[in-house]
């Protein structure tokens, strides 16, 4: 077990950065992950309170029909998507395609041991969201209901056996996709491919089982007994902690656990054959001499790191699964008018505010699809090649925002088309409709650059780190957040004010931004890039 633990914790310790920001003994670096940890921490309340008022609103409905029970079920139900749905595309990457494999199975430790930790690492991950989404759903529930004491017991203990399930299926899902992948040649085409296609059908099947506030008030039981069909252990989960019963909580509790030491297990027996029919990989074909083309440095830096991009379908999961979901929405408003849409979510004035509010929407998913603030970071121990080559340093940097230009600009010009089509917009509406998400694709791309010279993360075991966890990925979401809703909030403020006036002021200003960060990138660049 001792060795089980050591290597969770260096593995956690490495992935949050935690070891260098203790034992550092540089005050800039100190002062950094400072800075770093208020923004998380700001974050994380952020979550939790969101969680907190969520709960509240449904907790009001549930009281009216004495259905209190339903709040702990869905939260937890959600919990356990929401689990299932960020471990999927990352479990192969944690379990499996880390840099550093061969020279952990060389250490005299049991490759049981290895396999425990990798699967601990995955838990503690999904154990911290848990916590975050579950405490407050709990707080509300005692609030409402001041239950007993045994709650209280039976809720914490609980929280830790939540993640266990999701986790397992993921991780299978996520091996069975890798597999099928590995089989092809195109493996990572088929990777993206597939696991895409599992994550639109959870988001489609997910928005199909949403219930309006008449199933909420007049078929709490019929909803209850879907969530319970459709996920046991919510049932079990209920029944241990609303009705204090110690069967169910034992049966919950071993279920999980059972499930989770199995899996463990029979992935412990056989984890170098998984992880070598995983990482086997087909060559295109026989090589074969032919005459060689050349191009200029920047096409070059281009297309390798547009392949480097396609390379990892964690990395394009990561940074475009939001702009395909709202691909998939504009197409569904085609055949759904915004005043039913408005009907459909209880928002009756929607269809006043869809039109001026458009653009920062499709501004807001843009601006959190960013590639390049986990760009440098995916060069790792090969920077080096970058910062030797006779290239220039500008080059390399834009080269990498061009790639996040052709991946947010196409799909955003078709998400605004039709958008155009549905909501009828008039050609001053649909020129800022189509102008201001590219305006924030420069700017969010030019972004992600500048944050990624300042916080990199260079030492990364595995593509995950650098893509889902990094300092800079955190920084530039929320950099990128914070500059779409200052707007959205002015639009609701002066909403007396011409909204077209302040929509074209809104491109202005941020026309103006990317202009100087264009220029921070051509004059500091190169002395950002080479002190890495």
């Amino acid at each position: 077990m001792i060795n089980i633990w050591r290597l969770t914790k260096i593995q956690l310790l490495s992935t949050f950065g935690l070891n260098k920001a203790l034992h550092t003994r540089d005050v800039k670096e100190k002062r950094k992950f400072l800075l770093l940890g208020i923004g998380i921490l700001i974050g994380v309340v952020m979550i939790a309170g969101y969680s907190f008022v969520y709960s509240y609103l449904m907790a009001q409905t549930f009281e009216q029909i004495g259905r209190m029970d339903l709040l702990l079920a869905i939260m937890m139900a959600a919990t356990s998507i929401i689990g299932f749905f960020t471990t999927i595309y990352k479990a192969s990457g944690v379990l499996y395609s880390y840099k550093d494999y061969d020279l952990v199975m060389s250490l005299p430790i049991r490759t049981s041991y290895v396999v425990a930790s990798r699967v601990l690492q995955l838990y503690v991950l999904n154990l911290f969201f848990t916590l975050i989404l579950m405490l407050p759903a709990g707080a509300v529930y005692a609030i409402k209901v001041n239950p007993e004491v045994v709650f209280y017991l039976s809720f914490l203990i609980t929280l830790l056996f939540i993640p266990l399930l999701p986790i397992i299926a993921a991780a299978l899902i996520g091996a069975l996709i890798s597999w099928v992948s590995s089989r092809f040649r195109a493996s990572r085409v088929i990777t993206i491919v597939l696991t895409m296609a599992v994550t639109i059908g959870i988001m489609v099947g997910s928005f199909s089982l949403k219930g309006n506030e008449q199933m909420l008030t007049d078929m709490s039981t019929q909803l209850a007994d879907m969530i319970f069909k459709l996920y046991p252990l919510a049932a079990m989960y209920v029944d241990a902690v609303c009705s204090y019963q110690i069967g169910p909580l034992l049966l919950f509790m071993g279920i999980s656990l059972l499930a989770f030491i199995l899996f463990s297990i029979v992935l412990g027996t056989r984890y170098k054959a998984i992880h070598t029919g995983l990482t086997t990989s087909h060559t295109s074909s026989k090589y074969v001499m032919r005459s060689l083309k050349a191009s200029s440095p920047f096409r070059a830096l281009y297309v390798k790191e547009l392949r480097r991009y396609f390379s990892s379908s964690l990395y394009v999961m990561n940074t475009s699964i939001m702009m395909i979901l709202l691909l998939v929405a504009s197409i569904a408003l085609l055949f759904v008018s915004s005043e039913n849409l408005g009907q459909l979510i209880e928002i009756p004035q929607l269809s006043n505010y869809l039109g001026s509010m458009a653009p920062m929407v499709v501004s807001l998913i843009v601006a959190c699809s960013c590639t390049t603030s986990s760009s440098i970071s995916l060069e790792g121990n090969h920077l080096w090649i970058l910062k030797s080559s006779p290239v220039s340093k500008k080059d390399i940097l834009l080269s990498k925002v061009a790639v996040n230009l052709t991946i947010t600009i196409p799909i955003s010009v078709i998400i605004c088309l039709l958008l155009m089509i549905s909501l009828g917009t008039g050609w001053i509406e649909s020129l800022l409709l189509l102008v201001i998400p590219i305006i924030y694709a420069c700017y969010s791309a030019m972004l992600g650059v500048i944050v990624n010279l300042k916080f990199p993360k260079l030492d990364w075991t595995s593509e995950i780190t650098a893509i889902k966890q990094s300092a800079s990925v955190l920084v530039s979401m929320l950099l990128g957040f914070i500059s779409v809703v200052i707007p959205v909030a002015i639009l609701l403020l002066l909403s007396h004010v011409n909204e077209i006036l302040i929509l074209s002021v809104i491109g202005v200003v941020m026309l103006a931004v990317c202009g100087g960060m264009y220029k921070y990138i051509a004059t500091q660049g190169e002395r950002l890039f080479q002190a890495l």
